[in-house]
C-alpha cells in the first residue's frame, strides 16, 4: 500500500520530486567520488598479505652545528645485514636500489628507456608477497643476471609469448627472465616495472656505512615490536658510532609501518594525512547539505498533503503509523537517489581521476564488505534524510492539518530556516577555502624562488657519457634557438643531497655542519640566472681541477648566502676560505644569493654547489627568450637523434618538476574548486524549490498587495528578504570558520599568500548573488503576475 502511495505522490508532484531526487543524487555522487579518493589514499600497500608486518627503515642525521635533523628515505648497505644478524625481532630484511633513472632496454632495433627497474635482495618476494603469475616462485633472484618482470613489462617486450627463460638486453647485460608478477597497483609507495638480482654486485660485497643509497625494508615477526625495535637499533647505532656522537654528530633511524608511509612518513610518503581530513570533511559537508535539502523539501511537500494527514488522524491513524508511512516514502526516494548516485559515481570515477591527474584504481567493488557498507549507508541516509521529517509530520495535530496549516515552526525557531542557514554556512565556508587554496597555488607558481625556471627543457642525463654530453652541449649551443646548456645531479627545484662540512677554515677541529649539496656543471649559475653576491663563476680551470683524481685534487665550492652566514662569514669574507665536504677539499670561489631548491613549505636552507663530472642525472637546455619553443624542441630532438638514433627522445620542462612538489595541493585545489561549485548548486537547487513553493503559497497575498498599490520592487523584496537574511547570517558564521581553517592550512607553508579581507567579502557576495538570481526569478515572476488571475477564485 505504501509503495502505491509513494508513486502516486511522485506523479502528482513531478517537478518537486524530481528536484528532490536529483539534488540528493548529486550530493551522493560527489560523496562517493570523494570517498573513493579517500579509500584509494588510505589503502596504500594494504593489498599485501604481510603489509602490517613490513616496515621501512629510514634515517635522520644532523651535525653539531645544525639545528634540525635532515630526513632521508635511504640508508647504508650495512643496515639490513645488521638487523638480520643481531635483532631476533626481524624475520627478513631486504634492500631496494635504483638501477638508474634511464636504463636502455633493447626492443628490436631500438633502445627503450625504462626508469623503474630496481636491484633487490633475493628474499624480496618473501617480504613483498606479490602473486607470481609465471615462472619460479621460490628462488627467482638466485641468479646474478635474473630479472622478474611485472605483467605490463612482460607484455611490452614479449607480447603474447612466454617470457620465462628468455633474455632481455639491458644496457650491456643480458638479463634472464625468471618470473612474472602482478603489477604494483597505483596505491603503493613501492613502484617498479622490473626487479633485478643484486647478487654479485660490488656494492654489496662489504657492509658499508659510508654511503646511504638503499631503501631498506624489514619483515617483523610481530608488528607490535616495531617501536621497541626502533629504540634498540638506535641504541646499537649510538654504540657503534660513539666517537661521532661525542663530537656532536647525531644519527637516528625511524621505523615506520608500510601502510602508514604514504600519509604519515616525512621521509618516504607522497601523500599527507591533512588532506584526507580535508576531503573527509568536504564529503560529509556535501552529504549534509544534500540531506538538509532533502529534509527541507520533504517538509515543504508535506504541507501539500495536510488534509490527507488530518483525515488519517481523524480516522484513528496513530503517530507511529504516519511515521512509518512517511519514513517508507522518504526511504524509497533515498533508495532511488542512492542507485542513481552509485551509477553516476561508477561512471564518473575514471574522469574524476583524470581531472585530478591521479592514476586511481578501485577494487572495492569486488569486496563483500562493500555491499555491507552500502546497506549501512542506505539505512543511515534514510534515517538522517527522511526519519526526522517523518517524525515531525507524525506530530501534526489533526485540526491544523485539516485546515492546511501545517508548519515546521516551533515557539522559538523555524526548523527550515535553521537548516537553510547551516546549508549556506557550509557552502560559503567551502567557497572561502577554495578562493584561498587557489590564491596560494597562484602564489607558489608566481613567487620568485631565486632562480629562473622559465623556458628550460630537462633531458635525461643518465644515458650520456661525459664526452657525449660535451659534444651534445656544443651542438646545441650552435643553434640560434638555444641560449645556454648545463647539467646537475638533482633537479635544482628539488635537491635531495645530504652532505656534511667536516672542516672549515678558522673553525675548531671537531666542527661539522650538515648541509644540502649538489654536483653541478660549469654553467649552472648562468643557466638559472642565480645572482652572484661575491667571487667569480666557475671556469674551465675549475673543471680540470675537479676532474683531477690525484691527492692534489681541489674543488671550487659555490655556497649560498645562508651557508656563509651559518659558517660565520659575510659573502665577501667567505671567498677563498677552505672547506672539506664529504672528503672533497677546496676553497669557496662563489657566494650566490639564497634560492629555494625545495618546496616553499620549508624555509630556504644553506646549500653548497660544486663541480663534479662523474654523473649528471639532468641536462638543462635554456631556450632563447624570443625563440619559438616548438622549433627549439625540434632542434633539440634532432641533435639527440643524431647522437643516439635508436633511443627514445623524452623531455619535460623544469616548471613540471616544480609543479610536482605541490601535486597534493593542486589536487586539493581542483577538488575544492569543483565541489564548491557543486555545493552552491545543491544549495541553490533546494532554495529554488523552496522559494517556488513559498511564492506559490503567497500568490493571493501578492495579488491583494498589488491591488492595494504595492510596487514590483516591494513585492520582490518581501519574497526574497527572508532567504537573503538567512544567507547573510550564514556568511557571518562562515567567515570566522574559514579564517581559522585557512590560517591553519597556510601555516604549513613557510611562504604563503596573505589572508586578504576582500576574499571573504568576494565569497559572500558571490554566494549572495547566485542565491538572489536563484530565488529572484520566482519573485519577479510573481510580482509581475496579473492580480486578477490570482484572486479570481476568491
Amino acid at each position: 500500500m505504501y509503495l502505491k502511495t509513494v508513486f502516486r505522490n511522485i506523479r502528482k508532484n513531478r517537478g518537486f520530486s524530481l528536484i528532490n531526487i536529483l539534488g540528493f543524487s548529486l550530493g551522493i555522487t560527489c560523496f562517493l567520488l570523494l570517498a573513493g579518493y579517500i579509500y584509494h589514499e588510505a589503502n596504500y600497500d594494504r593489498f599485501l598479505g604481510n603489509s602490517e608486518r613490513i616496515a621501512l627503515v629510514s634515517a635522520a642525521f644532523k651535525s653539531g652545528e645544525s639545528n634540525e635533523f635532515q630526513q632521508s628515505s635511504v640508508t647504508p648497505t650495512a643496515v639490513a645485514p645488521l638487523l638480520m644478524r643481531e635483532f631476533p625481532e626481524v624475520e627478513k630484511a631486504v634492500r631496494v636500489y635504483q638501477y638508474n633513472d634511464a636504463a636502455l632496454v633493447r626492443k628490436g632495433n631500438d633502445w627503450v628507456k625504462e626508469s623503474k627497474l630496481k636491484f633487490v635482495d633475493r628474499e624480496f618476494l618473501e617480504v613483498f608477497d606479490y602473486p607470481v603469475i609465471a615462472g619460479d616462485a621460490n628462488t627467482p633472484l638466485a641468479n646474478p643476471n635474473a630479472i622478474i618482470l611485472t605483467k605490463d613489462l612482460a607484455d611490452k617486450y614479449f607480447q603474447n609469448a612466454d617470457p620465462i627463460g628468455k633474455t632481455l638486453r639491458i644496457d650491456d647485460t643480458d638479463r634472464i627472465v625468471t618470473a612474472v608478477i602482478d603489477n604494483p597497483p597505483t596505491y603503493s609507495e613501492v613502484q617498479f616495472t622490473g626487479l633485478l638480482s643484486n647478487v654479485g654486485l660490488e656494492r654489496y660485497k662489504q657492509e658499508d656505512w659510508g654511503a646511504a643509497n638503499d631503501v631498506t625494508f624489514i619483515l617483523l615477526k610481530d608488528p607490535s615490536q616495531l617501536s621497541a625495535l626502533e629504540k634498540k637499533f638506535n641504541t646499537r647505532i649510538e654504540e657503534m658510532f660513539k666517537e661521532a656522537f661525542t663530537n656532536g654528530f647525531s644519527i637516528k633511524t625511524n621505523m615506520e609501518s608500510l601502510p602508514r608511509l604514504h600519509l604519515h612518513s616525512k621521509a618516504a610518503g607522497s601523500g599527507q594525512i591533512v588532506y584526507i581530513y580535508v576531503f573527509a570533511c568536504l564529503a560529509l559537508a556535501l552529504l549534509l547539505i544534500s540531506c538538509i535539502n532533502f529534509m527541507n523539501l520533504s517538509l515543504a511537500q508535506a504541507t501539500e498533503r495536510a488534509k490527507e494527514i488530518g483525515v488519517k488522524k481523524v480516522l484513528g491513524a496513530r503517530k507511529d503509523t504516519i511515521f512509518k508511512q512517511f519514513l517508507f516514502e522518504g526511504s524509497l526516494m533515498v533508495f532511488i537517489s542512492l542507485v542513481i548516485g552509485f551509477v553516476f559515481a561508477y561512471l564518473l570515477f575514471p574522469f574524476f581521476a583524470e581531472y585530478l591527474g591521479s592514476e586511481m584504481q578501485l577494487r572495492v567493488w569486488k569486496e563483500p564488505l562493500f555491499f555491507v557498507a552500502i546497506i549501512v549507508f542506505f539505512i543511515t541516509l534514510s534515517l538522517l534524510a527522511s526519519g526526522w521529517p517523518a517524525w515531525l509530520i507524525a506530530q501534526y495535530r489533526p485540526i491544523k492539518a485539516l485546515k492546511a496549516k501545517l508548519s515546521t515552526r516551533s515557539s522559538k525557531f523555524n526548523i527550515g530556516n535553521v537548516l537553510i542557514t547551516i546549508q549556506y554556512t557550509v557552502s560559503i565556508f567551502l567557497v572561502i577555502c577554495t578562493f584561498f587554496a587557489y590564491k596560494q597555488m597562484q602564489f607558489l607558481q608566481n613567487t620568485d624562488t631565486g632562480l629562473n625556471r622559465e623556458r628550460i627543457v630537462v633531458l635525461d642525463g643518465d644515458v650520456w657519457s661525459q664526452q657525449e654530453r660535451e659534444t651534445m652541449k656544443t651542438m646545441l649551443l650552435g643553434k640560434n634557438t638555444i641560449k645556454s646548456v648545463s647539467a646537475s645531479y638533482d633537479s635544482p627545484v628539488d635537491i635531495q643531497g645530504g652532505y656534511t662540512i667536516t672542516e672549515a677554515e678558522g673553525k675548531a677541529d671537531d666542527f661539522s655542519l650538515s648541509i644540502t649539496a649538489i654536483p653541478i656543471e660549469k654553467d649552472f649559475l648562468s643557466v638559472f640566472e642565480i645572482p652572484v653576491l661575491a667571487g667569480e663563476t666557475l671556469t674551465d680551470a675549475d673543471i680540470l681541477k675537479a676532474r683531477d683524481t690525484s691527492d692534489h685534487r681541489s674543488v671550487a665550492f659555490v655556497i649560498n648566502k645562508l651557508a656563509a652566514q651559518n659558517l660565520g662569514w659575510t659573502p665577501e669574507q667567505a671567498i677563498g676560505k677552505r672547506l672539506v665536504l664529504n672528503g672533497r677539499k677546496g676553497n669557496i670561489k662563489t657566494v650566490v644569493d639564497n634560492f629555494n631548491f625545495a618546496s616553499l613549505r620549508d624555509e630556504v636552507k644553506p646549500v653548497v654547489l660544486f663541480p663534479e663530472y662523474n654523473y649528471f642525472g639532468n641536462i638543462f637546455v635554456k631556450i632563447q627568450d624570443q625563440a619559438d619553443s616548438r622549433q627549439a624542441l625540434a632542434e633539440i630532438e634532432m641533435v639527440w637523434k643524431s647522437m643516439k638514433p635508436n633511443s627514445t627522445f623524452e623531455y619535460h620542462f623544469l616548471d613540471d618538476d616544480y609543479a610536482k612538489l605541490y601535486q597534493q595541493e593542486q589536487q586539493t585545489t581542483k577538488i575544492m574548486q569543483l565541489f564548491a561549485v557543486i555545493t552552491i548548486s545543491i544549495a541553490c537547487i533546494g532554495l529554488f524549490a523552496l522559494s517556488a513553493y513559498a511564492t506559490q503559497k503567497r500568490v493571493k497575498e501578492i495579488g491583494i498587495r498589488k491591488v492595494l498599490g504595492a510596487s514590483i520592487g516591494k513585492i520582490v523584496r518581501m519574497l526574497t528578504s527572508d532567504f537573503i537574511s538567512l544567507i547573510c547570517i550564514a556568511f557571518l558564521l562562515a567567515v570566522p570558520l574559514g579564517f581559522l581553517a585557512m590560517n591553519k592550512w597556510l601555516g604549513n607553508f613557510a611562504y604563503h599568500t596573505n589572508m586578504d579581507w576582500w576574499v571573504f567579502v568576494l565569497a559572500g557576495l558571490m554566494t549572495l548573488l547566485v542565491s538572489f538570481l536563484t530565488i529572484g526569478s520566482h519573485a519577479i515572476k510573481a510580482a509581475k503576475a496579473n492580480p486578477v488571475d490570482s484572486l479570481r477564485d476568491e
